[in-house]
């Protein structure tokens, strides 16, 4: 059962891939479903090779569920209105469905008009929020690659076909949307003006990157320092820093007097609204999902396999969203890393045993070489490069990145109640990434 399972959504993993890169007409589809119904006809005539037919027909149905999957996801027939009006200006009324991207010198916004997605580009004045309806006037245009990034693509793969710069805002009505994400997305912003309050910039920014996955006010030429490096990863928040949260919270809930399963159950809950507080990146629901797993595995003393748990979250993944398996850097990166630490890590730990442990310096060596052996292929495709100085960097930062996550919070959940009592926290926060950030300046 568990090898038709592996085979079951290999299948749908090749489907999809082979369709994002060729488009097939129905008849291809049809196809591939009638070898697959006549091979188990054969099966059921009790061939010798029977075995090996059911396994190949299970293939094949699941090759052409994918291929399906992958064509209703990339079905655009709803946009032909709004493809006959690019270049002109129009007035469109509609809602903000993500919480907006403060950037540097402007605002992101994904607007939604009906099915229509339509990425803005604001000033950062009059703000608009999650949930906020808008009358807008603007230029309605379709979305161009730059010289290095596919930028069409990826913003296609979230079904965002048009853009409009800096539209004319002409009516803003407050309170529409999702209650739970107007509360999760107004906490997060209070938690990022607490982090405002007790420490300058690029502390505060760095913090806010390994907290909460919000990096936009990094200023460029540090963002290129930790790019440069290749420790770009510990400004966004990563499956790493999911890890940290996921961990800590089963440790504080192990303290209730409560039964296992409440403990889990809250656990999971806190996972996954933080998964959504923090804009849910393909890296950070990967996490979510292999920590929910972890947690329960845990919970009910069941055998936790990571190889498995990857498989399943890329399979839960790519069955929402199949794009992103071609056209989602983030997810691609973060797969490969966890898979470099699932395969690689047991079988290089033995040669460093005589490498030292304190600050878990072995355990952060060992888990960068491991990432790096897998991502190293694809940074390099995506235009990346390859550092010597992105093992030495990363060992330093990450022994010292769940001590600072620890202080970081606890400085923004203490603005809440107190300035004063934030303020005492943020020094220990402040000093740690100033270490951290000292570490990058030296290595770039």
């Amino acid at each position: 059962m568990r090898n038709l399972a592996i085979i079951s959504i290999f299948g749908f993993f090749s489907g999809v891939v082979l369709r994002s890169f060729f488009v097939f007409n129905f008849e291809f589809t049809f196809l591939i479903f009638a070898v697959a119904f006549a091979l188990g006809l054969i099966f059921w005539c009790g061939v010798d090779f029977g075995f090996i037919l059911i396994q190949t027909a299970i293939f094949l149905v699941a090759l052409g569920l994918g291929v399906l999957r992958y064509e209703i996801q990339d079905n655009t027939e709803y946009i032909s209105e709004f493809k006959t009006k690019i270049g002109q200006n129009m007035e469109i009324s509609g809602m903000v469905i993500e919480d907006p991207q403060k950037l540097d010198k402007f605002t992101r916004a994904v607007f939604r008009k009906d099915k229509i997605k339509i990425l803005l580009t604001l000033p950062h004045y009059p703000e608009v929020n999650y949930g906020d309806n808008l009358t807008i006037l603007g230029k309605l245009e379709e979305p161009e690659n730059f010289s290095d990034f596919d930028w069409k693509n990826y913003l296609a793969k979230d079904d965002i076909y048009f853009e409009m710069f800096l539209p004319k805002i002409i009516t803003k009505e407050s309170g529409d949307g999702s209650g739970i994400k107007r509360f999760l997305f107004s906490v997060k912003h209070k938690f990022l003006d607490n982090l405002s309050r007790v420490l300058p910039e690029p502390h505060r920014s760095f913090l806010a990157g390994v907290t909460i996955g919000e990096r936009t006010s990094l200023p460029d030429e540090i963002e290129e320092d930790f790019r440069n490096i290749g420790v770009i990863h510990l400004v966004v928040l990563s499956g790493y820093n999911i890890s940290i949260v996921s961990e800590n919270t089963i440790k504080i809930l192990s303290y209730l007097p409560v039964a296992k399963t409440i403990r889990a159950l809250i656990a999971t809950a806190g996972v996954i609204l933080f998964a959504i507080m923090t804009g849910g990146s393909a890296t950070v629901v990967r996490a979510a999902i292999m920590g929910v797993l972890i947690l329960w595995a845990r919970e009910t003393g069941k055998i936790y396999q990571a190889l498995s748990a990857l498989i399943f979250a890329a399979f839960l993944m790519a069955l929402v969203n199949p794009k992103i398996i071609r056209f989602d850097a983030s997810f691609q990166l973060s797969f490969l890393a966890t898979a470099g630490l699932i395969f690689v890590s047991p079988r290089i730990e033995k040669y460093f045993s005589w490498f030292p442990n304190f600050w878990k310096l072995r355990e952060n060596l060992i888990s960068t070489l491991s990432t790096q052996i897998f991502v190293l292929p694809l940074l390099i495709y995506l235009g990346g490069n390859f550092s010597w100085r992105t093992i030495p960097a990363n060992l330093l930062i990450l022994s010292a990145m769940p001590v600072t996550m620890f202080f970081g919070f606890l400085t923004g959940l203490a603005g809440f109640a107190s300035h004063y009592l934030s303020w005492v926290l943020a020094w220990p926060a402040y000093w740690l990434l100033a270490y951290e950030l000292w570490v990058v300046k030296i290595f770039s």
